[in-house]
């Protein structure tokens, strides 16, 4: 089965509903637990707060600008159709189709009367505007956008970027090139952590009704950057819409803007963030993705969650006083401790471990 397609072919519009949501996701779970190894590993550097999060069982997650591709969870978009679909906004007049259409309905649509408290108010100031006045400030605001496209599609992408939030993991353990990589030329450590055959894994936040959701998918190596025109498209269309409610005087709320545009994909920022280039296929990489229902951790920059290792393994060059520090660490959780080196009776570029307690 191929994994690659049905991930880029999985859709999960907003406006489903749990169960439709669910049966979307159904194939792409049970096709992740088919391949997912029993082991992954997390190598680090012998920082102060690397060596804290070990102590304390901390998983620390990072937003897809801070990593070292700079590709990552960035969105690809075609800007000549982002270019066309604004221009579709405007009437022959130059003003909003949406704008116009509203101001000549008899009353406001009963949706957004039921998700806008002001909306009566604001529909009724909106009637006795200067129709000139209703085109120019539409037209203002399109005209303002398509001329800082550029800019505009820059700042859309840099915010998906930091609102995607993750932790790496590899296959690869016995590997020189990530040792060398990314544990500061073998002279850190790699944590082992087995997440029992289970790709999804909830989180109670300090035993309150809030959740984090942690969901691990195998990194999807291709030559070509997923297509993410249309989100990009609907990205924008949130922008616009929240512009011009806050300029007609409706209270902005995110709730009712999601309902009148909901989301045409949920699923696309995990998508976006779970493809690179075949570059990085040797790396054989793994991703944590962090979900919450809780606004104020979804909001920050970085976050963790408490998931303890099975294991922990020692770069070749490690200092002494840091091999200690680890060690005791280790024998407090009563978890293996390994230690690499040089397979000398093997022609293969591949370390080997050997266990210290």
């Amino acid at each position: 089965m191929d994994l690659k397609k049905i991930i880029e072919n999985t859709i999960v519009p907003m406006n489903f509903s749990v169960e439709e949501k669910t049966a979307c996701y159904d194939k792409i779970i049970r096709c992740v637990k088919d391949i997912l190894p029993n082991k992954l590993y997390r190598f680090r550097t012998c920082s102060e707060r690397s060596l804290s999060a070990f102590y304390n069982d901390e998983l620390w997650f990072s937003n897809g600008s801070t990593m070292n591709d700079d590709f990552d969870a960035r969105l690809y978009y075609d800007r000549k159709r982002i270019e066309k679909w604004l221009k579709s906004f405007l009437s022959e007049n130059g003003g909003l189709t949406v704008i116009e259409k509203l101001v000549t309905m008899e009353e406001p649509p009963l949706k957004i009367l039921n998700l806008v408290p002001n909306a009566k108010d604001v529909f009724e100031n909106l009637k006795r505007m200067p129709k000139e006045q209703i085109v120019a400030s539409s037209n203002s605001l399109i005209q303002y956008l398509l001329s800082n496209l550029d800019v505009e599609l820059k700042n859309t992408t840099e915010q998906v970027q930091q609102k995607t939030k993750f932790a790496c993991f590899t296959q690869k353990i016995y590997s020189d090139m990530m040792w060398g990589q990314y544990s500061s030329n073998a002279t850190g450590f790699a944590l082992e952590y087995e997440f029992d055959g289970e790709n999804i894994i909830t989180y109670l936040v300090n035993n309150t009704q809030d959740r984090i959701w942690a969901n691990l998918f195998p990194v999807i190596y291709d030559n070509k950057r997923l297509d993410t025109t249309e989100y990009a498209a609907y990205l924008f269309q949130i922008k616009i819409l929240s512009a011009v409610a806050q300029n007609v005087g409706f209270i902005y709320d995110p709730a009712w803007i999601n309902a009148v545009v909901p989301c045409p994909d949920e699923f696309m920022a995990t998508k976006l963030a779970i493809k690179k280039s075949t570059d990085w296929k040797a790396e054989k990489e793994w991703r944590l993705f962090y979900t919450t229902s809780n606004m104020m951790l979804a909001r920050e920059k970085f976050s963790y969650i408490i998931q303890k290792p099975s294991g922990v393994y020692l770069g070749r060059k490690i200092s002494k006083i840091n091999q200690k520090i680890i060690v005791d660490i280790a024998k407090e959780k009563g978890i293996p401790v390994y230690k690499m080196d040089f397979n000398e009776n093997s022609r293969n570029y591949k370390l080997k471990k050997c266990r210290i307690i």
